[in-house]
């Protein structure tokens, strides 16, 4: 039997074609056991929440715009990480994303898992401004939970990253905050060219104009990010959420914005951010790097 190569007619994006443009941004084709890690992760979270409640702010209209704060005992003036969870715009939820609050509360900062509605009730511009919203409470409310407004800081996972990424390009001064409120970021395997994902099957749920999409892809504005940034990646992700990372944080090195590369030896994209649960891990000690905690 001779297996034909594709032509160039046959291809979409760079050396891919349709098919292999939608395995390249389907994380489940990489990691079919996606759905067993993610229910251990929520146990992992449950287990977090009983043993630290959380206190639960309403941060924005929608009744979905809340955050769950993790705060140390008797904090004062500590640093707070904002985190905004992934699940391809579609899932997802503050509950996924508790597990690494023992992680930060322990090295004295404050952890706030944000939640915000999905792709499927909202456009996708709508989301990015519900993160926005996201950061406006927190430092206009980081004092009431013991935390340094002065020290806020941002970090996601995989379309977190890409709303986070989106965030950094916020003209703060809009909402009368400073230009620099958020000090630095952490992205984790994010997208940050929408350009190729809205090539591939994702197209089919997320509908943005051509000027949104210019709009959500943070590489195309650079000059826009104003802080220091951590970049991190899976050996384990599909080849074009690596290459978006890559990519991207080369693109901030040359700006003299790139705080960190992290090449995380994990077995797929959804075990990676899992490594937030070890102090001693690699995405730990880049994402204190980061903090200066």
């Amino acid at each position: 039997m001779v297996t034909l190569m594709p032509t160039q007619q046959d291809k979409v994006f760079l050396d891919y074609t349709q098919e292999q443009l939608d395995q390249a941004y389907d994380q489940l084709y990489w990691a079919p056991q996606r759905d067993g890690i993610q229910a251990e992760i929520r146990k992992s979270c449950e287990a977090v929440r009983l043993a630290t409640p959380p206190r639960t702010e309403r941060y924005g209209k929608s009744d979905m715009q809340l955050l769950d704060i993790f705060a140390p005992a008797r904090a004062a003036k500590a640093p707070v990480l904002v985190f905004l969870h992934g699940g391809a715009w579609l899932r997802g939820s503050r509950h996924d994303v508790a597990y690494p609050a023992p992680t930060v509360t322990g090295r004295g900062a404050a952890f706030l898992a944000v939640d915000f509605n999905n792709v499927s009730e909202v456009p996708l511009p709508a989301m990015i401004e519900q993160c926005r919203d996201a950061i406006d409470w927190t430092a206009r409310h980081a004092a009431s939970f013991g935390g340094d407004p002065d020290r806020i800081y941002l970090a996601g996972h995989s379309s977190g990253a890409h709303l986070a990424g989106c965030v950094l390009l916020t003209d703060w001064a809009t909402r009368g905050l400073p230009d620099d409120v958020i000090k630095g970021a952490l992205l984790i395997s994010g997208m940050y060219e929408l350009h190729a994902p809205l090539l591939s099957a994702r197209s089919k749920y997320v509908k943005i104009t051509a000027e949104e999409e210019a709009a959500a892809s943070a590489l195309r504005q650079l000059g826009r990010i104003r802080c220091p940034v951590a970049v991190a990646w899976s050996v384990g992700d599909s080849p074009e959420f690596r290459r978006q990372s890559q990519v991207f944080a080369a693109a901030l090195e040359g700006m003299g914005r790139l705080a960190s590369r992290t090449e995380v030896f994990s077995a797929n994209h959804f075990e990676e951010p899992r490594q937030l649960e070890k102090p001693d891990s690699e995405l730990s000690r880049a994402l204190f790097s980061l903090m200066k905690i």
